[in-house]
């Protein structure tokens, strides 16, 4: 049930900012952090978009050590003018993660739509199993039938980085020159979980943190102000932020017992590098036993924040951002059966 809901808060909170022309078509080939992107380029006089999908949406480190989870990645190609997909498709796909290459071969498939089933194991590297084209030497899969890929891969959280080259479209046999093949350049986010029992007056409570950007530092408690804090590793490299092929999008997930004196409230103040981003917070309060609060910050909030980051840091592109979750009667409150949507794009 948590995985559903927490799906369906991003589709609402995505659908609200089509809404306001913000997102959710991302026009161009290079994203960075979501569960689906939609990257566009061209094939000669075509129009050529890659749909990349994870299923399920909701990945997490606990997911795939509890439920020993193997998520499919499709990557489709297709033109946006017609809406037709492209056939004979061998895709180049090289998958990163902070900087280290962990699987870089050739795929094929005569439908164009391809799928990769990801087996996330303990090993040193990834074996890729599918049946291979004899002349291209490409692994091919079918909808029934995934290409796998085995090995370390999704084990650790954050965002994970693919690299996709599109060599044929149309006849499998015709290699597009090398100038003119396509390359997408897409993030996908693991939610990355950490555990934290807080000393609150004598007494233990237990809260979790799920970030899907990066891995999670430490969990504390400040007594004074009754908040939750933590912090994530981030880049404000405002080269990378403000490029506009990059959609940024910050998703952390905070859960809050109830009833608890952080819960008591009924609501919540959120904090970002000292800045009020109470209004990018949305409140699920539909379980008995916790709220789950999320920080959903796009790229104009992000900007903010990394814009007076540098300023106060002689322009460090490498740092932490710091999150506090604070109960408060005058914050964002927890909706049962309905998620608090009152927010606008930037901070306060």
């Amino acid at each position: 049930m948590k995985v559903v809901i927490s799906y369906i808060i991003i589709i609402i909170f995505l659908f609200g900012m089509v809404t306001n022309g913000n997102l959710l078509k991302i026009d161009h080939a290079f994203g960075d952090g979501l569960f689906m992107e939609q990257l566009s380029a061209s094939l000669g006089d075509r129009a050529a978009d890659l749909l990349i999908k994870m299923n399920p949406p909701i990945v997490t480190t606990e997911t795939i050590k509890n439920q020993a989870q193997k998520p499919t990645v499709e990557f489709k190609l297709f033109d946006s003018k017609t809406n037709q997909t492209f056939k004979e498709v061998t895709y180049f796909i090289t998958i990163q993660k902070d900087g280290k290459t962990l699987l870089s071969d050739w795929f094929f498939n005569p439908d164009g739509d391809l799928y990769i089933e990801m087996q996330p194991k303990n090993q040193n590297q990834i074996s890729v199993y599918g049946e291979l084209d004899p002349i291209l030497n490409a692994y091919s899969s079918r909808a029934n039938s995934p290409v796998v890929a085995s090995g370390p891969i999704f084990i650790d959280g954050g965002l994970y980085n693919f690299i996709v080259r599109i060599v044929t479209v149309d006849y499998s046999r015709t290699i597009i020159p090398d100038d003119q093949q396509p390359e997408f350049n897409s993030w996908l986010s693991i939610g990355a979980a950490k555990n934290a029992n807080l000393d609150i007056d004598g007494k233990i409570i237990p809260t979790k943190v799920l970030s899907y950007y990066d891995e999670i530092g430490n969990i504390t408690h400040d007594k004074a102000a009754n908040s939750i804090n933590f912090t994530m590793p981030f880049s404000y490299d405002l080269k990378r932020l403000n490029d506009p092929k990059n959609a940024v999008f910050v998703h952390q997930e905070v859960e809050v017992p109830k009833p608890s004196v952080l819960s008591a409230d009924g609501a919540y103040r959120g904090v970002a590098n000292g800045k009020d981003v109470t209004n990018v917070l949305m409140v699920d309060g539909n379980n008995q036993t916790k709220d789950v609060v999320h920080f959903m910050m796009t790229k104009p909030v992000v900007l903010q924040i990394a814009n007076d980051y540098l300023k106060n840091n002689s322009n460090n592109t490498n740092g932490m951002m710091t999150f506090s979750l604070i109960p408060s009667k005058n914050g964002s409150e927890a909706m049962n059966g309905n998620m608090n949507m009152t927010m606008d794009m930037g901070v306060k």
